[in-house]
């Protein structure tokens, strides 16, 4: 039984589980997966069987339960591979998992993507990027670049990328084990007209051509019906990348034809993306290599199966681009297009447009553009009168505005075209302002203006006044003389300094009243003097 790790949104594993259906593609098209499993993942959530490829992101779910995402490489393909600010093209060097690692770190997907290195790392003398390819791309024609293939495994929540060398797979592989479709193309493109930047005649322009043998250079040794020409549109490229990237193509386009293979179910055989198969077919007499393009993955009922499909290489198109060019034309061996004349256009066997404008083509634009001037002047005065209005709304707007201030316990505010003035509260408290009570009011006015002022006095033998004992123990005698004694903390008498204290014990009276004494000589009791 395959089993299927979950996360939860935060990246950390939920559930393990075997209950599940999965539908996933990946290679040169899809990236991408569905799911149906027992439960509904959040999104966000990676999905994966763990040691493998086959996983991906959460980031649709649906109500009839199930869930869609990308896979890992889908992930990649999400990020551009943009070039440094100054730099016309992002170029690398070094060990493969390196690059990784740097390219990573560029996309920011450096805590979910890690290089590994194998046993032998491959090295990568120099690569240029092409201008603001997808990640996915750019690492796959990288690697394919030095002979070596993208490789990716989910362990323990991390994607473990390395690059490998590519697996060429010929007659080690039982031919009852592939069932090809091949396709002999007796003449395929052998003329390649590469188009960069620049406009009409200033235009860049390279001519490449192939001859029989597939052999590539800028000499035509194919003319008239032998000629196959075809348009590459790179309207960015300068004219050195120009004439590098159309010689590349026309060299892709020499394989004399093309192939479908399917690997049948039960073979045991698992290609990665990028690995190549060749086919033999007896009858067209025609080898056919082709790279392993999309996998296609399926999980029901705890079975996992694979299939393949392994490129096809076509040359039956006639233009390549990314962009139309402003005119065209025939050249060589004829014509790439169809052109179709309408009414009042001629084309000479010279591919010559020539166009007549009639009259009656005249008139009828001249009455279409009549109707849209008076239209257009309609609109004109509505325009004008509504702007009046909006004028006039705006002065009676202003002379409706007058200046509200209010101080505090008064509050005033606008709504519309209503003014409003309250006070904060009836009676003012300690938290809010308001008026003041008659009840409080007697009592203010009944207070002498002198009453923050008032100095107690201190008390005399004549006079009243305030008292501060210099203890805690206080003694009024008969005649109305206070004296007060300190205490110690616990509510003890203290001795000031200067008191004589007399005992039979010896015990020095300052662990008892605090202080220090002194003990003084007597032939009786032990006598002891505070001195502090």
């Amino acid at each position: 039984m395959v089993e299927l790790i979950i996360t939860d949104a935060k990246h950390a594993p939920i559930a393990a589980v075997d209950a599940f259906s999965m539908d996933m593609a990946y290679g040169d098209e899809e990236n991408d997966f569905e799911l149906l499993a027992p439960f509904l993942p959040d999104a966000g959530a990676f999905i994966g069987i763990d040691g493998t490829e086959y996983g991906g992101i959460i980031e649709q779910r649906s109500s009839d339960g199930s869930a869609q995402g990308r896979t890992w490489h889908g992930i990649l393909a999400g990020k551009i591979l943009s070039p440094d600010s100054g730099q016309d093209y992002l170029t690398v060097s070094g060990g493969a998992s390196t690059i990784l690692n740097q390219l990573f770190a560029r996309i920011g997907l450096a805590d979910l993507f890690q290089g590994a290195a194998p046993k032998t790392d491959i090295t990568i003398g120099s690569y240029r990027f092409d201008r603001y390819v997808d990640c996915y791309s750019g690492i796959r024609a990288m690697l394919a670049s030095v002979g070596a293939k993208l490789h990716l495994m989910w362990v323990n929540g991390v994607v473990q990328a390395s690059a490998l060398p590519i697996v060429s797979y010929g007659d080690t592989i039982d031919s009852d084990l592939l069932s090809f479709e091949s396709t002999r193309d007796h003449r395929p493109v052998n003329h390649l007209i590469g188009l960069g930047e620049g406009e009409l005649r200033d235009r860049a322009v390279t001519h490449w051509y192939a001859d029989n043998n597939g052999r590539v250079s800028q000499t035509q040794t194919l003319f008239g019906l032998e000629e196959r020409c075809a348009i590459y549109d790179y309207s960015s490229a300068k004219i050195d990348d120009l004439k590098e990237d159309t010689e590349k193509k026309l060299k892709e386009l020499q394989t004399q034809g093309e192939t479908k293979v399917t690997l049948r179910a039960g073979s045991g055989i698992e290609f990665d993306i990028g690995d190549k198969v060749t086919s033999r077919d007896q009858v067209l007499g025609l080898d056919v290599t082709a790279t392993v393009g999309k996998k296609i993955i399926k999980v029901s009922s705890g079975v996992l199966s694979v299939d393949y499909e392994i490129g096809s290489t076509s040359s039956s198109r006639s233009s390549w681009s990314g962009s139309a060019e402003t005119s065209s034309g025939g050249g060589g061996g004829g014509a790439t297009g169809t052109i179709v004349a309408g009414e009042g256009i001629t084309i000479t066997n010279g591919n010559r447009i020539s166009a007549v404008v009639t009259q009656a083509k005249l008139d009828a634009v001249r009455q279409i553009a009549e109707e849209a001037n008076t239209t257009a002047s309609g609109y004109s005065e509505q325009i004008g009168q509504a702007q009046q209005t909006a004028a006039n709304a705006v002065s009676i707007a202003n002379q409706s505005v007058r200046t509200l201030e209010g101080t505090a316990p008064i509050h005033v505010w606008r709504s519309d075209d209503k003014a409003s003035a309250t006070i904060w509260a009836d009676t003012a408290t300690q938290s809010a302002d308001g008026l003041m009570s008659a009840a409080d009011k007697t009592k203010l006015d009944g207070v002498s203006p002198y009453a923050n002022n008032y100095t107690l006095p201190a008390a005399s033998v004549d006079s009243l006044g305030g008292v501060r004992p210099d203890g805690s123990t206080i003694t009024i005698t008969g005649d109305g003389t206070i004296s007060a004694h300190a205490t110690g903390s616990g509510g003890g008498l203290t001795f000031p300094v200067g008191y004589v204290v007399r005992n039979t014990t010896g015990e020095d009276p300052g662990t008892v009243f605090g202080g220090t004494w002194q003990q003084l000589p007597s032939l009786g009791a032990y006598t002891w003097e505070r001195i502090r």
